[in-house]
């Protein structure tokens, strides 16, 4: 693995600012922090960074989902300062983690989800 590839593995989400662990088990009434959790775990485990992942990487992904998590559409903004190669990316590792978590997690779903993914470079 070259250090580019674990620097990746070992890539920083944000999503809506929050970041919480995944529960085994979501609670009954699951809180925002565990839904937001449950989806950056979710993506993460489906990321196969591109080679020479630029260290600066910071970029929001908009996410549309149907009732059960499907995806149904991936944007990026313009506040996105990836390449077309991590663009890419970051979509197929959205679209591999679908359908997004959704089974306990009915009370805090969104059907629009921004999420930003960053990179320091460590």
């Amino acid at each position: 693995m070259t250090a580019e590839r674990a620097a990746a593995a070992a890539l920083a989400f944000a999503l809506l600012a929050l970041s919480a662990p995944v529960p085994a088990r979501p609670p009954a009434a699951a809180p925002i922090e565990a839904y937001v959790g449950a989806l950056h775990a979710a993506i993460q485990r489906n990321w196969l960074a591109p080679e020479g992942l630029a260290a600066d990487l910071d970029c929001a992904v908009d996410i549309e989902q149907a009732d059960g998590g499907t995806v149904v559409q991936v944007s990026f903004g313009n506040d996105c300062n990836a390449d077309a190669a991590t663009r890419a990316s970051l979509e197929q590792a959205v679209r591999r983690a679908s359908p997004l978590p959704y089974a306990g997690f009915e009370n805090v779903f969104q059907r629009r989800v921004h999420l930003v993914f960053k990179h320091s470079g460590h």
